[in-house]
């Protein structure tokens, strides 16, 4: 039996929501504010940036696939650095994962606040006057209150959110197609390649569109039968991801010819902009906005407060924060306390009002985030040698070295400044665990005081596991091959 504990997570979340709460975090203010404007600057050649941005986001979810089985807790990279390298990585890692997913939802709620208005103002209702942050501050008071009530509320919301973007998703997709126009697409926007480091600011971008892939690592203490589900959920979504970025981009490519490309590479809401600029107005972009807005950015947000709540949770259960952010609401089980300090770094971040500086501070803190990871995946290896392992990533070790040096060198060409905040950010960080943490005793819980004794599954359940696992498969083989054949089109009839 699971171990029982009045101030302890409840394993509430199945696939489907683990899935969703990835994707939901992943697919949002990325795809539809910063990666698909680089639209702009590249053409159709972002199908390219795309599908190589897959490629190095590939291992580092098999990677976390397998730790994650191991060692299903709060926290995720927090407590494999823990184990695996040491406290003040942990904590690094701690703090930039933070930082970097509620920057995603703040993110997320001024890219609501973009679509939304337009959304009004397509349906006859201004609202231009209004300052996107009091949209986005309000849109996170409504999803703290969410998040505070129970994680397994907030998992159904975002099933719901995400099923709804799904579905919007398709019929603008159907209705879109005889408006595009197949000639667009072939070659970038400019009469050559941009400069080499322009291009890599340009693909950190569109790598920001996967990032937030190991959301639901982050919950494993609620997640049923983690063994199965976390590295389930991981593999699959990742190319959901790459699926969802591909269609979306194929069409705003159709659509838009390259005299209209300067509108999108500076537009906060690319496909409403690019809709207006060609004059289709009215359905197709109310259409597009719901899905996006009630759809797309709300299943960011949700998982944007849920993630870094957990961290936080862990972190002061450990002893780096006050003890205080670990408490459980004793009612909805949620850490309710560290609910509040997000929707306040939230806050703090919507009033800087720049999407693309908050974007930039967001991948090079997770792609920060991700190294640690790696190295706490070769330390685990060396230290526990014996632990159970139930999913092995093929070749971890040297996808870790690889998906080090790959991040490292992409961090070389990114924002300067969001490059200085990170650097704050890390040295704020050790400052803090040598002025708090350091002096501290601390007994290291063993795996199984940590995470308890996990069940398995009967016959009975597991064939469901499998049935439903298999169900998303190939739902997701389908979506993938869809995603990449749709970019042979326009050859067979140019």
């Amino acid at each position: 039996m699971e171990k029982e504990n009045n101030n302890q997570l409840v394993r509430a979340l199945g696939l489907k929501e683990s899935i969703s709460m990835t994707i939901g975090t992943v697919v949002g203010v990325g795809l539809f504010t910063c990666g698909s404007s680089q639209i702009g600057l590249v053409g159709s050649w972002i199908i390219g940036f795309t599908f190589v941005a897959l490629l190095i986001s590939i291992w580092p979810c098999l990677i976390y696939g397998e730790m994650s089985a191991a060692l299903p807790c709060a926290g995720g990279t927090y407590n494999y650095a823990k184990r695996g390298l040491n406290r003040i990585w942990a904590n690094m890692a701690g703090w930039h994962y933070i930082v970097s997913v509620v920057a995603i939802g703040a993110g997320e709620t001024l890219a609501f606040a973009n679509y939304f208005k337009i959304l009004l103002e397509q349906l006859g209702c201004n609202i231009a006057w209004m300052d996107s942050r009091i949209i986005a501050i309000v849109l996170v008071a409504i999803f703290l209150v969410l998040n505070f009530r129970g994680i397994e509320q907030s998992g159904k919301a975002q099933t719901a959110f995400m099923f709804f973007f799904w579905g919007c998703s398709v019929c603008w997709f159907l209705y879109m197609i005889p408006k595009v126009h197949v000639e667009y697409f072939g070659g970038i926007a400019m009469d050559g390649l941009p400069p080499f480091k322009e291009i890599m600011y340009i693909f950190g971008l569109v790598w920001w569109c996967y990032t937030g892939f190991e959301t639901c690592v982050s919950m494993g203490a609620e997640t049923k039968y983690p063994q199965y589900t976390l590295p389930r959920a991981l593999k699959l979504s990742v190319f959901m991801v790459f699926a969802l970025n591909a269609l979306f981009q194929w069409f705003l490519v159709g659509l838009v010819p390259k005299e209209f490309y300067g509108i999108l590479a500076v537009a906060d809401a690319p496909y409403a902009e690019g809709l207006k600029a060609v004059g289709l107005v009215g359905f197709p972009i109310i259409l597009l906005c719901i899905g996006i807005a009630f759809g797309g950015d709300l299943s960011t947000i949700n998982p944007g407060i849920a993630a870094p709540a957990r961290y936080i949770y862990t972190m002061a259960e450990d002893g780096a924060l006050p003890a205080f952010l670990g408490k459980i609401h004793p009612k909805f089980k949620t850490p309710h306390i560290a609910v509040v300090v997000v929707g306040v770094i939230n806050f703090i971040l919507i009033a800087t009002g720049s999407i693309n500086y908050i974007a930039s501070v967001s991948l090079i803190s997770l792609a920060v985030c991700y190294m640690i990871g790696c190295l706490s995946y070769l330390g685990l290896k060396k230290k526990y040698p014996e632990m159970k392992r139930p999913y092995k990533a093929p070749l971890g070790t040297f996808g870790c070295w690889f998906t080090i040096v790959v991040y490292c060198f992409m961090l070389i060409f990114a924002d300067v400044i969001a490059l200085i905040t990170a650097v704050i950010i890390s040295i704020l960080c050790a400052v803090f665990y040598y002025l708090y943490s350091h002096k501290k005793d601390y007994h290291m819980p063993t795996i199984e005081e940590e995470i308890g004794e996990i069940s398995e599954p009967d016959e009975q359940t597991k064939k469901a596991l499998d049935k439903e696992y298999r169900i998303w498969k190939y739902g997701t083989i389908i979506v993938t091959v869809v995603a990449l054949g749709i970019y042979l089109v326009p050859m067979l009839f140019k």
